[in-house]
């Protein structure tokens, strides 16, 4: 059973990466998001940014997901946040922006981690995931 939920979270990983990987080359304005309470998960984007955002939700009713792509202008509402700040940064407490490469490379990560855990892990494999995790952390810091 726990095999199954493995490969079932790591499937899940892998999409999402590949997910964030075809928005980052993909040059269309989108918004997407998921409302299931009073509040809702936006992600924003544009050729190869994006910003998620946690808000009040705009609906009247609950709505598990929604999507909307256009193609429309190029700057997004977060651009001049990016400017002044960088490329990774936050608007507000509940906004964050990066480039969507940055979650692609998180994701497929965290895929790679869940099915190489509990198979052969050792001090070697740890010292690999402490270097991984601390140049993830640092690129932000670079950018």
């Amino acid at each position: 059973m726990a095999k199954i939920i493995r490969y079932a979270l790591a499937t899940f990983c892998f999409a999402v990466s590949v997910g964030c990987l075809a928005l980052w080359i993909g040059g269309n304005e989108y918004t997407a998001g998921v409302c299931p309470f009073s509040w809702c998960a936006r992600l924003d984007g544009s050729g190869g940014l994006g910003c998620i955002s946690i808000e009040p939700s705009p609906f009247d009713e609950k709505q598990l997901l929604y999507i909307s792509v256009e193609n429309t202008s190029r700057k997004m509402w977060f651009e001049d946040y990016m400017i002044a700040k960088g490329r990774f940064g936050a608007v507000d407490t509940a906004t964050v922006f990066f480039p969507l490469w940055y979650p692609a490379l998180v994701f497929a990560l965290a895929g790679v981690g869940v099915i190489r855990f509990r198979r052969q892990f050792s001090i070697r494999s740890a010292l690999i995931v402490f270097a991984v995790v601390a140049a993830l952390l640092a690129m932000p810091l670079a950018l």
